[in-house]
């Protein structure tokens, strides 16, 4: 462990990790380039569309649905119509560039602008699933990467060891540890959602109320099994733990401190979505929404780098616990 190590038991403190986050924002201000470019690019930039594509499957379904309900369901139809029009009209293959949860965050990519200040964007349409399929695992691994990047970079003001084989090699052990997480995950939600989609097939036929009720039990449970494991991705920037260590690290973590790891984490959440909703008002196509971008960087910066302190915090002061405790004994 680095020489900052704590003597003293002091777990961490809500309001000091975001103050220590927006300094790190202040120390670290080129950061915000990575936000800022991103949101630049999906804002300004060209358009990666699918409509071409996905349109035709759209209307089949959506006449096929019509022709089963009849004159009923017509009303309701023109509006899903509506509604897919727009999200493929808006719709942005590059936003596969913001990653989750490991990613650069971004404004537009939620927003996904139609128009912008200079006018219509450059629009190219894929033409086949095989554009579409490769062009999004091409740019979730770009994202991915440029998310590690970034982590790595926000993290090392905050991180409990030194870099002694050189930022390079531990960013190339990063982005494998990152992409070693993505794939259990996806392998994990595949391999849990086969049977709850035959379970609620099943209850689907019985009785929509119980459907209603296995899918509300089934949110509640997934809830409570991924929340623990929110701080994976510290513990691989921050403590240098492999992806399975930083998991059961985290899950750890999470029930040292379970009410003040709640807390902090709902603050984050009120911060980022209530500030939100301040960056969304300006126009997409007035360049008041600069100000947007920008209030977005760096508050997004600023409590990831809030997490990465609380997260040294917390296990800082586990290891003084630890050590008292074999020192009374």
């Amino acid at each position: 462990m680095a020489s900052s190590t704590r003597t003293e038991i002091a777990p961490p403190r809500l309001m000091a990790s975001i103050h220590a986050g927006f300094n790190l924002v202040a120390n670290r201000a080129y950061l915000l380039a990575f936000p800022i470019l991103l949101d630049l690019f999906f804002w300004l930039g060209p358009r990666y569309r699918v409509k071409a594509l996905f349109s035709p499957f759209i209307e089949d379904w959506l006449n096929m649905t019509q022709a089963m309900g009849g004159a009923q369901v017509s009303d309701m139809i023109d509006t899903v119509r509506k509604f897919w029009e727009m999200q493929l009209d808006r719709f942005n293959l590059f936003s596969a560039l913001s990653t989750f949860p490991i990613g650069i965050p971004s404004l537009m990519a939620g927003l996904m602008p139609e128009k912008t200040p200079l006018g219509m964007p450059s629009i190219m349409e894929i033409q086949s699933f095989g554009q579409f399929v490769s062009g999004l695992l091409l740019f979730s691994l770009l994202g991915l990467v440029l998310g590690c990047v970034y982590f790595s970079l926000l993290a090392r003001e905050v991180r409990l060891f030194e870099e002694e084989h050189g930022t390079l090699r531990l960013l190339i052990w990063e982005v494998g540890q990152v992409f070693l997480l993505v794939v259990s995950l996806i392998l994990l939600a595949l391999v849990i959602s086969v049977p709850l989609l035959g379970m609620a097939a099943i209850l689907e036929m019985i009785s929509l109320q119980f459907l209603q009720i296995f899918t509300l039990v089934v949110m509640v449970a997934l809830l409570w099994i991924v929340v623990p494991l929110v701080f994976t991705p510290h513990g691989i920037f921050v403590a240098r733990r492999n992806f399975l260590t930083s998991a059961l690290l985290s899950v750890r973590t999470w029930r040292w401190l379970f009410p003040s790891i709640g807390l902090f984490l709902l603050s984050l959440l009120l911060i980022s979505q209530g500030l939100g909703y301040l960056w969304r008002i300006p126009p997409e196509d007035s360049w008041l929404m600069l100000a947007g971008i920008l209030g977005n960087a760096v508050v997004s910066t600023a409590l990831l780098g809030a997490s990465f302190v609380y997260y040294r915090d917390a296990l800082l002061w586990a290891e003084a616990l630890r050590r008292a405790t074999q020192v009374l004994r």
